[in-house]
């Protein structure tokens, strides 16, 4: 799962960064110009066994898709400029990946998130459950 990820982010030239939220907030290069930064938090890995001893796997967790911005920014403005193109754009290109990857997604959660970290990032953050379909 993790190497899914990976993949989406580097096929986008996006900044890929895997760790714990903690972790994520140490991080301290992110530059202007709209690069998008991709965080992901340690995965969940679920096993449910049917009867006949078939395995299947669903993964979860959360994941952050941001941009640098300015705190001075009003919220409507950090919506219009970072926010929105995230959910129209990069969020989209996950999914599509996903769905292209062989997993059904039970859960894709997103919260609007500005300002976060040291570093005033604005974004998503999305709280996912995929389930495998290998």
């Amino acid at each position: 799962m993790f190497e899914t990820f990976k993949n989406i982010a580097d096929s986008n030239n996006w900044y890929f960064e895997y760790g714990r939220q903690d972790y994520h907030n140490l991080y301290q290069d992110v530059t202007s110009g709209g690069t998008i930064h991709f965080f992901l938090e340690p995965i969940i890995t679920d096993s449910i066994f049917s009867d006949s001893g078939y395995e299947t796997l669903t993964y979860s967790g959360k994941f952050m898709l941001f941009v640098s911005s300015d705190v001075d920014e009003t919220y409507t403005d950090k919506y219009n400029n970072h926010i929105k193109p995230i959910i129209e754009n990069s969020l989209k290109t996950v999914k599509n990946s996903l769905l292209c990857n062989q997993f059904d997604i039970n859960k894709f959660q997103v919260l609007e998130v500005i300002n976060v970290f040291d570093t005033n990032v604005d974004g998503v953050l999305v709280n996912y459950s995929l389930k495998s379909t290998e």
